[in-house]
Order: structure tokens, then C-alpha cells, then sequence
């Protein structure tokens, strides 16, 4: 079933709900040490809201994934292209070097490629990481002082992974084994004296593009909450948090689309509040604007996951319902009449109470453009405003078999 952004934002709201009661009714207990961890950890990394992280995580995989083959494709390269460094080392053994070079470049490139959907990006990325920076020491410990020489591209390879993946847990990932193979490896060919430094100077490196991975991610976090920020205001109504016009009728015309091609049912119930100017005249416009609200939410909740509700005018709003017959349509838009009814605002000036109107109109053979099927549904309500009002409308053309 497919799920509509507008439901995703009030999952998330919701959930952002739960964890703020949870937070009042724990306010006087003192954090314990988890909890305190898990705070200084948001405040160190800038970590999302659950949702919202994991939706960063999503986009940064598949980003990740994208550009994972030109990427690891440079680093094999660079790596095989330093057989002539080997080579200005110790020319007897720079043959065996390069092969050990070409060796692990070639079974790290299996990671280019990509990987069924079930392995994790964070996979891929470990093997190539850790084959190619494998390549790159082994192939060192084979020349003498070469680890000593080769430690600043050994380590540089650590900013380019902290680079492209931002994450720290992830990040955490790529390093054990070859830092182990470094440390195994130093301490073999290395004296002592020489191993000590070596190793903590690896150890400094390694603290380095942990640090620039935490910055780079505050920084990937902060810009990707931005966007998503933006794209939600651009697409939902300010005042009511509804779906605004212009996306839901870019939703309603590719649901249209495939509705007309596949021909299943679609019907959309156009709703108006009756009486509401005279509503603001005698109680305010904030309270008109708390029954606006008062209203979306009470519609919303009578609709299935698969439909979508938006505000398309002052008082105006539309509910799209894909697979849906006309039977089913009206009585959806009574049950909204019925709940809309029910609303009671309690104000200083007194109580707030309500009804709609609504206009029904499901597609048909007439409608080539949401336009048209919307047009249908206007004329139906207000048919439905000058029968009375607080009522149900159907277009005229629209029947039980639409």
C-alpha cells in the first residue's frame, strides 16, 4: 500500500507527540546514564529526530551507493599506480608488490558493483575500504622502511572514508581491520622505537577523521533538515498542515493518470464550511483558524492511508481517494460530515460548532484533466450550499456504476 507524505508527516508528528509525553511524565526523575549518553551523543553528532534520520540515512546510502564506483574506482587506480613508488624503493621487490596491489584492488572491486538490496551500502563500502587499504600496507611491509614511507597515504585514506561516510557508527566500521593489519604488520617489521611512533601517529590520524567525520555530518544533517524543512512547508499548508493545492494536485493528476490507464475507480469529495465568514465575524479569525484546524484533523482521521486530504482555499479543501467506488465515497464524506458536526470549540466568547458542505464526483469518461474531475465535484457542492447546506452532493453525471 502506498503511503501519501501527508500521512508520513503525521506519523512523525505523532511519534514527536509520544516522545514529548514521555518526557513530562519522566521531568522530575533524574536521567539515568543512558539516557544522559544518549543526549550527549545528540549533542556531539547533531543527530535527527528518529524519522527524520532515517530518512538522512536512506538519502546518504543511496548517495553513497552512486558514487561508489567512480569513487572506489580512483582509489584501486591510485593504489595500482603506486607499484612505481615499489619500484623507486626496491626494484627486486616491486613485481611482488604489485601483485599483491593488483590482487586485492581486483577482489575489492567486486564492491563497485552493485549488491543485492538485502546487504547493507555500509558492506560494500567496508570491503572496499579494507581491501584497498589492505593492498596499500601489505604491499608496503614488503619493502624496507615502506610502512614508515606509505603512513601518510595509509592514513590519508582515512579522511577520504570519514569524507564519504559521515556517520560515526558506520564510519567505526571501516577501521578495525586494517588499523590491525597496520599494528600486526608495524610491529613484525618495525623497531621498536619506530613502531611506538608510527602507531600513535596512526592513532593521532585516525582521532583526526573521526573529528572531521562528526563535523562533516552535523553539517550533512544540518543541510538535509533544511531541505526536507523546505520541501514541507512548499508542499503542506502553514496554518492547518494539510496538503497544499499545488501538491496535491500534482498527486491527484498522476493518480488520475493511473486510474484512467488501468481503469479502477477514483472519486474526490470537494468540502466547504458553511457560514464561516460569519464565523470569524463573531468569534475571530484565530478562531477560525483553530476550527480550520479542528476540521482537517477530524476529516483526516476518517481516512484511509491511502487517501489524501488538502487545503485549497480559505475554507475550501479536497479529499482524493484512489480505488474507490461512489458507494464508498459518500459514505466516507458522511462519515467527515458527521465528525465535523461533532467539533466543539470552547472559547472565551463561547462555543464554536460547524457544519459542511460537500460535493462528490468520481472519475469518468468526460474527465481527461484533474481540472474537469475538481470542476464536477465544485458544481456538486455548491448544488449541495444552495440545497441547505450541511449535506452530501453527487455530480450529476456521476452514477453507482462510475
Amino acid at each position: 500500500m502506498r503511503f501519501h507524505p501527508q500521512w508520513q508527516a503525521w506519523r512523525m508528528l505523532a511519534s514527536h507527540a509520544k516522545l514529548a509525553g514521555r518526557g513530562e511524565v519522566q521531568a522530575g526523575a533524574r536521567p539515568g546514564l543512558g539516557q544522559r549518553w544518549r543526549a550527549a551523543r545528540t549533542r556531539i553528532l547533531g543527530t535527527l529526530d528518529p524519522p527524520l534520520e532515517r530518512e538522512f540515512g536512506v538519502a546518504l546510502d543511496r548517495s553513497i551507493s552512486g558514487m561508489l564506483p567512480a569513487l572506489g574506482a580512483v582509489f584501486g587506480i591510485a593504489v595500482i599506480l603506486f607499484s612505481a613508488w615499489d619500484y623507486w624503493l626496491d626494484p627486486e621487490r616491486a613485481g611482488a608488490t604489485c601483485l599483491v596491489r593488483l590482487a586485492l584492488v581486483l577482489a575489492g572491486a567486486a564492491g563497485y558493483a552493485e549488491w543485492h538490496p538485502a546487504i547493507p551500502v555500509a558492506w560494500r563500502c567496508g570491503f572496499v575500504y579494507g581491501t584497498h587499504t589492505g593492498a596499500m600496507i601489505l604491499s608496503s611491509a614488503l619493502l624496507p622502511g615502506g610502512l614508515v614511507l606509505a603512513l601518510p597515504a595509509i592514513t590519508g585514506a582515512m579522511f577520504l572514508a570519514a569524507l564519504v561516510e559521515p556517520r560515526l557508527h558506520r564510519l567505526l566500521y571501516l577501521f578495525p581491520f586494517p588499523s590491525l593489519l597496520f599494528a600486526v604488520l608495524a610491529a613484525a617489521v618495525l623497531p621498536q622505537q619506530l613502531f611506538t611512533s608510527s602507531l600513535l601517529l596512526y592513532l593521532l590520524t585516525l582521532g583526526l577523521a573521526v573529528a572531521i567525520a562528526v563535523a562533516h555530518g552535523r553539517l550533512r544533517r544540518g543541510a538535509f533538515a533544511a531541505e526536507h524543512a523546505l520541501e514541507y512547508a512548499a508542499r503542506h499548508d502553514s496554518l492547518s498542515g494539510l496538503l497544499a493545492r499545488g501538491y496535491l494536485i500534482e498527486l491527484a493528476t498522476h493518480d488520475l493518470a493511473l486510474a484512467r490507464r488501468y481503469n479502477r475507480p477514483l472519486t474526490i469529495s470537494m468540502l466547504d464550511i458553511d457560514y464561516f465568514k460569519r464565523i470569524n465575524d463573531t468569534f475571530g479569525h484565530a478562531a477560525g483558524d483553530a476550527l480550520i484546524r479542528a476540521i482537517g484533523k477530524a476529516c483526516s482521521d476518517e481516512l484511509r492511508a491511502s487517501d489524501y486530504f488538502g487545503r485549497v482555499g480559505g475554507e475550501e479543501f479536497v479529499c482524493v481517494m484512489p480505488e474507490t467506488p461512489v458507494e464508498d465515497a459518500l459514505a466516507c464524506a458522511e462519515r467527515m460530515r458527521k465528525a465535523v458536526a461533532a467539533i466543539r470549540l470552547e472559547l472565551p466568547q463561547g462555543s464554536v460548532a460547524c457544519t459542511i458542505s460537500i460535493g462528490v464526483a468520481a472519475l469518468g469518461p468526460g474527465h481527461a484533466h484533474f481540472d474537469a474531475l475538481l470542476a464536477e465535484a465544485d458544481a456538486a457542492l455548491y448544488r449541495a450550499k444552495s440545497g441547505g447546506r450541511n449535506r452530501i452532493e453527487l455530480a450529476l453525471d456521476t452514477g453507482p456504476g462510475s
